[in-house]
């Protein structure tokens, strides 16, 4: 009796090491950044209001939310190296399909000495599918994301987002056309 209740107790701790061992799921902390190039020397600022940053899993459908509450950010401020933080959680390891921001609004205010056709200096624009399936970020293929930690950097050029309609010295309006491109850090 004594026997089969050690070997009871052995097989009891083995079973339950193995549930603690290498078969779950590798985690990462993933941290999201946003960047941007040197654009154009008409605007003054030039505003995005991100409300949620999350990646897509490699099934289409599943979501990982990295921030629910990323902010305002004024993508001049962000030229020449410096970054906004986005947002950070800890999510499964792994490839993703794809990066989104959901970009509630955009704002562009021109600088002094040029105005729109319509006298003004600022516009709100359009954001095309961003406050509903947000703005996909480009890769170049999946996300992959890596225990124990991941860097994600999103680079929103002004230039490649935001073009002018009409005249280039009093334009008739602002397209907002995202284009928004993504590097991992390992």
């Amino acid at each position: 009796m004594r026997i089969r209740n050690s070997l009871l107790v052995v097989a009891l701790a083995a079973g339950l090491g193995a549930c603690h061992g290498a078969g779950g799921p590798q985690m990462s902390r993933v941290t999201a950044w946003l960047t941007d190039a040197p654009g154009t020397d008409m605007i003054e600022s030039a505003q995005v209001t991100i409300s949620t940053v999350y990646l897509v899993g490699s099934d289409g459908t599943a979501r990982d939310t990295l921030s629910t509450n990323a902010g305002v950010f004024d993508l001049l401020d962000l030229q020449n190296g410096l970054k906004a933080f986005l947002g950070t959680a800890t999510i499964a390891a792994g490839d993703y399909e794809q990066l989104r921001l959901v970009v509630t609004g955009a704002t562009i205010a021109l600088k002094t000495g040029f105005t729109f056709s319509d006298g003004t200096a600022t516009h709100d624009l359009k954001v095309p599918s961003g406050p509903q399936s947000g703005i996909k970020v480009n890769f170049g293929g999946p996300v992959h994301i890596a225990p124990p930690a991941t860097t994600v950097t999103i680079d929103f050029p002004i230039d490649e987002n935001f073009v002018f309609t009409g005249g280039s010295s009093s334009p008739n309006g602002v397209l907002f056309t995202p284009t928004l491109h993504g590097t991992v850090t390992q």
